[in-house]
Parts: C-alpha cells; structure tokens; sequence
C-alpha cells in the first residue's frame, strides 16, 4: 500500500529565513525577553508562560515600526516553489509555529502564500502593548504554547505518512510522531539524542530533492517507533 503523505513545517527559522518572534521581542522587550526564553528552554517555565513574559516585557509598542520589521523578514526562497512541488504531488501542507498569525499571514501574503493551513498563537495589541492569545495550547505539553505534537497526531488520517520540517526546541513533539523528518540546527541534536532518523537540510530545496527521490520507492513505511508513539498517546487521550 502506497501512503499519501502530510508535511508539516516549522516556520520561524524554517519557512522564514529569519526567527521572526525572536527579532520582534529583542527589539522591542530587551534583556527580560532573554531571561524568559533562558527560562523556557532550561524548562522552569512553559511555552504559553514564555509568551506572556515576552509580551509583557514590550511596552508602548511603536506599531508602524513592529510592523515594518515584519515586512523586512524573507522566506526561504526556495519554499513557494516548493509550495508547488507538493500542490502538483497532491501533498498537504500545513504550516505549525509557537509564532503568531498576526506576523506568519503578513509575510505569507507578501508572498501570495495566503491560502496555506496555519496553526499558530494570536496576538493583538492594546494601548501600545501586546497580548497573546493560544487557541491550540496543550496544558500536558511545556515545550510550546501550540503543541506541534498535537497538530501532528490530529490532522493527518491512518492512511498518511506525517512529514515533519523543523529546526528548534518547539519541534520536538511534533518528530516525536513524525514518520519522517528533515532537520537542521537544534533540532538534529535532540533526534540524535532521541535516536529518530532524520534528513538534513539547508533549504527547501534540499527537501524537495529529497522527497522527490522518497516518491519514486514502491512502498513507504510509516517509522516503527512514531507508530507505537502515535497508539499509546491515542490510547491515553482515549482514557483521559
């Protein structure tokens, strides 16, 4: 049986060249956006409680300037194309980011990219501050305010391999579950350590390659280990 397959990919530092969230609360939160990340990653703190500090840590926020800095980030070239790739292949894309929609829509729509699935937090601002919002938050998951993991179980059927495109600490839920992976940057470390298999890549492009290559076998398996994942979390949220 040959699978359809689902792609599911990372955007800040993924999709966008650039760590769009990142930029934004170092310009405008300083120093306490720092130690709230430091916080985050040595796990003292969740994704969601990382987001709140950050916000909070921005005041009398300049709108046109948070807006313009928006406006300066770049995709990957190399992923309208293959945005394409994937529409003539007949493979979902969704798009899953610890970010917000409020800057990933902007800079999708620059790029007439508008029509793609987003997952991701809300923002909105209020007398010069800003407010997060988590419509996907995962109270049994720390790594992130939008638990990847939970798209990637949720939206793909039985019969789809899960692809999983990603390059941070919010990333992993979502391998965890993936059949397969391309990774760079952080996250090739917590699969080595994790002992998932995974593709490294630079660009979209080198995922395309890749893929196209992974198209022309008979059979793709699922990963034995990101099934037997897949059934015990589907198993614990059936008894929950």
């Amino acid at each position: 049986m040959m699978h359809s397959i689902k792609i599911f990919c990372d955007f800040d530092g993924t999709v966008c060249l650039g760590d769009v969230r990142s930029v934004l609360f170092r310009t405008f939160g300083g120093d306490e956006v720092d130690e709230a990340v430091r916080l985050w990653m040595k796990g003292e703190i969740s994704g969601d409680e990382c987001i709140r500090r950050e916000c909070a840590a921005v005041r009398d926020l300049d709108l046109a300037e948070f807006n313009k800095i928006i406006d300066e980030q770049e995709l990957d070239p190399s992923f309208p194309e293959f945005v394409e790739f994937c529409k003539s292949n007949t493979i979902e894309i969704e798009i899953l980011s610890d970010g917000f929609y409020y800057y990933i829509e902007r800079i999708l729509k620059k790029y007439s990219l508008e029509e793609l699935t987003v997952y991701a937090n809300s923002l909105r601002t209020e007398e010069g501050k800003l407010i997060a919002g988590f419509p996907y938050l995962n109270q049994y998951c720390e790594r992130a305010a939008n638990c990847k993991g939970t798209h990637v179980l949720n939206n793909a059927g039985d019969d789809q391999l899960r692809v999983v495109v990603g390059d941070g600490y919010s990333d992993r839920c979502a391998v965890d579950y993936a059949d397969i992976v391309f990774a760079k940057r952080q996250l090739i470390q917590y699969c080595r350590e994790s002992n998932i298999s995974y593709f490294e890549y630079n660009s979209f492009h080198d995922v395309q390659s890749r893929m196209e290559e992974l198209l022309k076998r008979k059979r793709l398996n699922p990963r034995h280990q990101a099934e037997i994942r897949r059934r015990e979390a589907f198993r614990i949220e059936a008894n929950v």
